[in-house]
C-alpha cells in the first residue's frame, strides 16, 4: 500500500450518507446567556465566552495587553483617573499609600503618605484655567491639580461655614471623601456622615456650605458618592444632582443654588440595590449605570420600579448567575466601570483573584451582549486619549487591546455555544463533523480547534497550540516604521537586512481587506440528545488578532429515541 493510499479518506457508506443531515449554527452574537432554560436556549447564545468579544455580526478575538508603566511598589493599583486640558492629557494611578503620574512609562510620584488609594477626581474650568480636585475614601486632605502643579489643601484653602456648630470633621479640608461637579459648583461628601457640602459658584477653594441629608434618607447608613444625572446626555437645565448612600438610596435634587430655597428642591427618594463602591457608576447616554450586588442597574429604572423588580431591568440580566458568583467572591473590593467608546464596550472590574483566574466583564454597548476577558488582572480602569489602561494586583499599569500576547504570554479564547437539539429534542444524535467560517485579515495566523460537549455537561478539552507567529504586520499602529522604531544597540549601528525586512514599508500596497476563511471539515463524533459547539483559539503573536467567527456548520445523524 502506498503512502498516498494509507492517508486517503475512505468513502462514506451510502446508507450513512443518506442519513446525514446538515445545520449551520450562527456565531453567538447575543453573548453569554446564562438565564435561559438549557433545553430551549434561543439561537445566538453562548454558555462560555472567554476572550471573544461579541460584535453585531459575529465573535471577534480580543487583543492582548502590554505593560505601560510599573510602579515601584508591588501592591495593587486601586484606582486611576485622567486630567484633560487641550493637548495636555495626563493619567494618574494610586496604590494604598501613594499617587503616581503614569502618563509616561516611567511613573512619577505625586503624593505619598496617603491612607487609601481609592480616589475620585473631578475637573472644572473657570477664569483661572482648568482645575482638578481629588479626594479618596479615607478622607485624606483634598488635592488640587492645575495641569502643572499639585497642591495639598488645608485650612488656608478649605474652611466651613462658622455657623455650623460643633465644627465638622471636614472643617480644614480633611475627611472629604468624594467630590463631583454639578452646574458649575463643586460638591463633596463628608466621610461617615449624611452631610454634603458645596463651594461657591465656579470656585475651587473657599468656604464650604452644608447640605444636611440625614432626614432625606430612610434606610440609614452614610453618603457614599454623588454625581450629575444628565437626562439629555449633556449639561443642561434638566440636570439632576444625585446623592447615593451605601444602602442604595438615591436622593435626587434639582436647582443650581442650595442656599436658595426657590432654586433647590428634592425631586424624590428612590432605592436601588446596594452599590459596589463609590466609583461603581458611569454615565451612558441620558442615563447612569450603577453596579450593585444585584447587577448593573440604570438609574432610570430605579425611579420607575420597585427594588424587587430592578433585576428585570438590569443590563446584567443575561449573566445573573455569573454576576452573583463574582459579587459573593469579591464584594469587599471596590468595583469600577469604564466605557470605552472607541472599542464599543463597557468594562467592569471583577477585582482580585489568583494568578491565571483574573478576569473582567465586558458588554457590547450597542447590542448588550456580554463576555469575559480572562487573564486581564483589572483592579481598576483608566483612560488616556483614545486608549484604555488597567491597574493590576502587582502594581503594573497595562495598556489594553495591544499585541497578541497578555504581557508577553499566550492566551486562549474559548467559546461554548448554546445547547443544540438538531431540530429533535427527544432523539439521540451523532454529531459527525464540523466546519467553522471566519473573516480574517490577509496573513493572519490562527489555528482554531473545534469540538463539542453533550447532554448539558460542559467539558472543555485542552487548549490547542498557537499558530506560528509571522511577526508584526504592515498595518497602522502595529508595523515598525523604520530603524528607529525599536531599541538600538549601543554605538553606531546600521540596520541589518533581517532588521530592515521587519519594518513596514510606506510605499507598499495596503493589506487586503478581511476575507472569509473556512476550516476543513473535522471529526466531532459525539453522541447525545443535546450538543454544544466549542471553538478554541490560542493567540501568541506580535500583531493584535483580527479574526471574527461567523458560523459553525455541522453534519449529524439521527439515532432514534432511547427508551
Amino acid at each position: 500500500m502506498s503512502l498516498h493510499q494509507a492517508f486517503r479518506r475512505s468513502p462514506v457508506p451510502a446508507q450513512v450518507a443518506q442519513n446525514l443531515q446538515t445545520i449551520t449554527l450562527p456565531a453567538p452574537t447575543r453573548g453569554l446567556v446564562l438565564n435561559e432554560n438549557e433545553s430551549f436556549i434561543q439561537p445566538g447564545a453562548a454558555l462560555v465566552l472567554d476572550n471573544w468579544k461579541p460584535t453585531m455580526k459575529g465573535l471577534a478575538l480580543r487583543g492582548g495587553c502590554s505593560r505601560w508603566s510599573v510602579l515601584p511598589e508591588t501592591t495593587p493599583v486601586v484606582s486611576m483617573f485622567q486630567f484633560i486640558s487641550g493637548n495636555n492629557q495626563k493619567m494618574f494611578a494610586g496604590n494604598a499609600t501613594k499617587l503616581y503620574d503614569v502618563t509616561a512609562t516611567a511613573p512619577v510620584l505625586v503624593k505619598s503618605g496617603q491612607a487609601s488609594g481609592n480616589y475620585v477626581a473631578s475637573q472644572m474650568a473657570n477664569q483661572g484655567g482648568d482645575h482638578m480636585l481629588v479626594a479618596n475614601d479615607a478622607g485624606d486632605y483634598l488635592l488640587h491639580y492645575d495641569g502643572t502643579t499639585w497642591t495639598t489643601y488645608n485650612a488656608s484653602q478649605i474652611t466651613t461655614n462658622p455657623s455650623v456648630t460643633p465644627p465638622p470633621s471636614c472643617a480644614t479640608g480633611h475627611n472629604l471623601t468624594y467630590v463631583w461637579k454639578y452646574r458649575g459648583r463643586y460638591y463633596f461628601i463628608e466621610g461617615g456622615t449624611m452631610n454634603a457640602w458645596y463651594l461657591p459658584l465656579n470656585a475651587v477653594q473657599g468656604q464650604l456650605n452644608l447640605i444636611p441629608l440625614a432626614g432625606a434618607a430612610t434606610k440609614g447608613g452614610k453618603l457614599l458618592c454623588g454625581f450629575t444625572w444628565s437626562i439629555d446626555a449633556g449639561d443642561g437645565i434638566d440636570d439632576k444632582c444625585v446623592f447615593m448612600t451605601d444602602q442604595g438610596e438615591l436622593l435626587i435634587f434639582t436647582g443650581s443654588d442650595p442656599s436658595v430655597s426657590t432654586n433647590w428642591r428634592q425631586e424624590g427618594r428612590y432605592a436601588t440595590s446596594v452599590p459596589l463602591g463609590m466609583n461603581c457608576w458611569t454615565p451612558i447616554g441620558g442615563d447612569v449605570l450603577i453596579a450593585t450586588v444585584d447587577g448593573i442597574i440604570p438609574i432610570s429604572a430605579s425611579i420607575t420600579k420597585d427594588t424587587s423588580q430592578l433585576e428585570l431591568a438590569a443590563i446584567t440580566r443575561a449573566i445573573k448567575p455569573m454576576w452573583r458568583d463574582e459579587v459573593n467572591a469579591k464584594r469587599a473590593l471596590p468595583w469600577t466601570m469604564c466605557k470605552w467608546d472607541e472599542y464599543g464596550g463597557l468594562f467592569v472590574t471583577w477585582p482580585g483573584g489568583i494568578a491565571g483566574s483574573q478576569r473582567c466583564g465586558v458588554v457590547n454597548i450597542a447590542t448588550g451582549a456580554w463576555a469575559r476577558f480572562v487573564g486581564w488582572d483589572a483592579m481598576c480602569f483608566g483612560r488616556m486619549r483614545a486608549d484604555m489602561f488597567f491597574g493590576t494586583q502587582g502594581g503594573i499599569i497595562m495598556q489594553a487591546d495591544r499585541t497578541g500576547y497578555d504581557d508577553n504570554a499566550p492566551y486562549t479564547a474559548v467559546m461554548v455555544g448554546g445547547w443544540e437539539m438538531f431540530s429533535s429534542q427527544s432523539a439521540t444524535m451523532v454529531w459527525r463533523q464540523a466546519r467553522a467560517s471566519f473573516t480574517a485579515r490577509a496573513g493572519e495566523p490562527f489555528q482554531p480547534q473545534l469540538s463539542a460537549t453533550t447532554d448539558y455537561v460542559i467539558v472543555i478539552p485542552p487548549a490547542p497550540s498557537a499558530a506560528p507567529d509571522p511577526g508584526v504586520l504592515d498595518v497602522w499602529d502595529q508595523g515598525l516604521w523604520g530603524p528607529d522604531a525599536g531599541p538600538t544597540p549601543p554605538g553606531p549601528h546600521a540596520p541589518t537586512a533581517p532588521e530592515i525586512a521587519q519594518y513596514a514599508q510606506w510605499d507598499q500596497p495596503t493589506p487586503a481587506t478581511p476575507t472569509v476563511r473556512n476550516t476543513g471539515w473535522v471529526s466531532i463524533g459525539y453522541t447525545g440528545f443535546s450538543h454544544a459547539p466549542i471553538c478554541q483559539v490560542t493567540i501568541a503573536q506580535a500583531a493584535r488578532p483580527e479574526v471574527e467567527l461567523i458560523s459553525i456548520a455541522a453534519t449529524y445523524e439521527p439515532c432514534g429515541i432511547n427508551v
